[in-house]
């Protein structure tokens, strides 16, 4: 299977943190520790996904026993979702993934609190994550956090419907639900942990600050769309669970344009470029009057575009879909210095990233 896309525009820099191999490693021993018991393909399959790697990028100076916390997260929630939420018949179980998410919620919320059978693995590696991130943390973070996921967990379910409809959602509908699915939120919040310094709640609620948000966090997961089109296209045909439910960017475009997939594919990196020229220019409005904390959160941002880039082109993650079959998807990508027009992208629910009072 070979996805060739089109050049994307991320004028950010995202150096590799030194330390990501090992943390890559100790993110692996860790979730194996709690009884996992992982073996060949399983435990390939999980050290692919590079969590070292992908949080190493967003957060490349920061102290690796601290970012540790952010990697463990990330290694254990990307195994959460391809078991729970994306792939076979636990896909389309909306009941079975409600009270799940809805133990590891209160669990972050109280992680004294007993919830599951005794020995749950998923669970015990949540407590584990709560414990030492409300050590590190404060109120407000800690609250950020269980609300992150609440929305995470939102998403997900919506998609759960979409699959239980046998239905591919409305592109207008995708765009704003995608920064959700996709756990954007959900996964940066560990970043104001990691740095040790709250972000003021003025800032975060600003429109501005939303808007930058929103932008980074959807157009990472559009991303994500083309680097796992290939994986999710070689899976579909392998899989007795597959359905006409089309949740990928390159689909959804493709179907409601009447694309065929190489025009929907340069659709989809237009789209991407043009929300990150939006990204740049907004950033760089805000960026003088921006406090301390808010100015490295933007920083993260912004790593985590180009940094996310970097690392879907060369995930095994997206190469070798199951595990068991290295470079059996080729997906190959580039950078340009070049930017995609200026304005709105027309689609109706992310018109308002152009529109803020004050911001051109």
């Amino acid at each position: 299977m070979r996805v060739v896309l089109a050049p994307r525009y991320c004028p950010f820099a995202s150096p590799a943190h030194p330390d990501a191999g090992r943390m890559t490693e100790r993110g692996g021993r860790w979730l194996n520790g709690f009884g996992l018991g992982l073996r060949e393909p399983e435990r390939s399959r999980m050290l692919n996904n590079d969590c070292g790697e992908f949080y190493g990028r967003i957060m490349p100076r920061a102290p690796a026993g601290r970012l540790q916390l952010a990697v463990d997260w990330c290694t254990l929630m990307v195994a959460f979702a391809d078991a729970h939420c994306d792939e076979g018949a636990a896909g389309v179980r909306p009941g079975d993934f409600a009270r799940l998410a809805s133990r590891v919620l209160r669990v972050l919320e109280v992680p004294r609190a007993v919830m599951g059978p005794p020995g749950d693995v998923l669970l015990a590696a949540v407590r584990d994550l709560a414990e030492r991130g409300r050590t590190w943390s404060t109120a407000a973070q800690w609250a950020r956090v269980v609300e992150e996921h609440r929305g995470w967990f939102y998403g997900v379910l919506w998609e759960f419907a979409c699959r239980a409809q046998d239905r591919t959602p409305a592109l207008n509908d995708y765009a704003h639900m995608r920064q959700h699915t996709a756990a954007g939120p959900a996964t940066l919040c560990w970043a104001e942990i990691v740095d040790g310094v709250e972000i003021p709640e003025r800032d975060m609620a600003s429109p501005a600050v939303r808007a930058l948000r929103e932008l980074a966090f959807t157009t990472a997961a559009f991303d994500d769309d083309l680097f796992s089109y290939g994986k999710e296209r070689w899976l579909a045909a392998r899989s007795a669970h597959a359905t006409g439910c089309r949740l990928n960017l390159v689909d959804i475009l493709a179907q409601e344009r009447g694309l065929p997939v190489h025009k929907a594919l340069e659709e989809a990196v237009a789209l991407t470029n043009r929300l990150t020229a939006r990204f740049a220019r907004l950033r760089e409005q805000v960026l003088p009057t921006a406090s301390g904390p808010l100015r490295q959160h933007l920083d993260h941002l912004s790593t985590l575009l180009r940094g996310n880039a970097e690392w879907g082109l060369r995930a095994g993650r997206y190469s070798d879909p199951d595990g068991r079959h290295p470079g059996a998807v080729v997906t190959t990508g580039s950078f340009t210095d070049t930017a995609p027009p200026a304005g709105a992208p027309g689609i109706a629910a992310l018109s308002w990233l152009w529109e803020l009072p004050g911001y051109g």
